[in-house]
């Protein structure tokens, strides 16, 4: 894989970097190679490291990000900028100075992996593929829609191991479900589950419909790797799939009703069916 894109961060809201660093590191694409609270610092870091890219705090105390950004302008190899802000009103003060794009805080997720994407496309445009941003909702479909006509989807997702630091990028036919519980997404594939930052949204759209289908708020099944479904009160299935722990999930009343449809349709038939 090719090396990540060094960056630095200037954030003067020490949650909003953590959570900003957190996002990064996530995409497997960027590499922080420094942070600072202060513009002076900011500077001072950025002209001992050259990172190919800052993510910039427009509201820093002191100098603050548009003066800060028009000195590292100046410098013999400017970095890409990428701003941060909880005020909308400065966008046009970042555009004029060709920021690659315009965080709002609290920071969206989507609109981080959106903003990797860009930095990625200008920095490294040869790449073959677009790794750790799925598309965005303009080119794919959420599992229960139709794709939409003239979508690339990246074809792996970059997820973290969880007993190291190693990579492992997966394809769509590895994953088994996709599960959110409390802040993070899980991943689940036959023999691993990863746990990652990525909202179940997104991972919707890159998954792209079938055999993917939505059986409650929180999950996205393979209906290939449904091994048992069990009926379970009124209208309600238990949903058991392939995978190294038996994942059991419980499907809302609108995922019953799709798991039926399936079952009905004979989509299913390499499933145990317990009535």
């Amino acid at each position: 894989m090719e090396s990540r894109i060094s960056a630095i961060m200037i954030e003067a809201e020490q949650f909003a970097a953590k959570h900003l660093g957190a996002l990064l590191d996530e995409t497997c694409q960027v590499e922080v190679v420094g942070t600072a609270t202060h513009g002076e610092t900011g500077m001072r870091l950025c002209r001992e490291l050259r990172p190919e890219a800052v993510f910039l705090d427009i509201n820093l105390p002191g100098k603050d990000g548009v003066s800060l950004a028009n000195q590292l302008r100046m410098l013999p190899q400017p970095p890409r900028l990428v701003f941060t802000t909880s005020d909308r009103n400065r966008a046009v003060d970042a555009f004029r100075l060709a920021a690659i794009d315009y965080l709002l805080k609290p920071l969206d997720p989507i609109h981080v992996l959106e903003a990797v994407n860009r930095l990625t496309a200008v920095l490294r445009p040869f790449k073959t593929e677009t790794l750790g941003v799925p598309p965005s909702s303009k080119t794919r479909s959420s599992p229960n829609g139709k794709p939409r006509p003239g979508a690339t989807p990246a074809e792996l997702l970059p997820v973290k191991a969880a007993d190291s630091d190693k990579i492992r990028l997966l394809s769509r036919r590895e994953i088994v479900a996709v599960l959110r519980k409390g802040r993070h997404t899980w991943i689940h594939t036959v023999r691993d589950e990863f746990s990652t930052r990525y909202p179940l949204t997104l991972l919707a759209q890159w998954l792209g419909g079938r055999p993917f289908i939505q059986i409650g708020r929180q999950a996205i099944v393979n209906e290939q790797a449904v091994e048992l479904i069990t009926h379970h009160g009124d209208r309600l299935y238990r949903v058991q799939l392939r995978d190294r722990i038996g994942t059991v999930i419980t499907a809302s009343r609108k995922g019953a009703a799709r798991l039926t449809a399936l079952i009905k349709s004979g989509r299913l038939t390499h499933a145990i069916l317990v009535y």
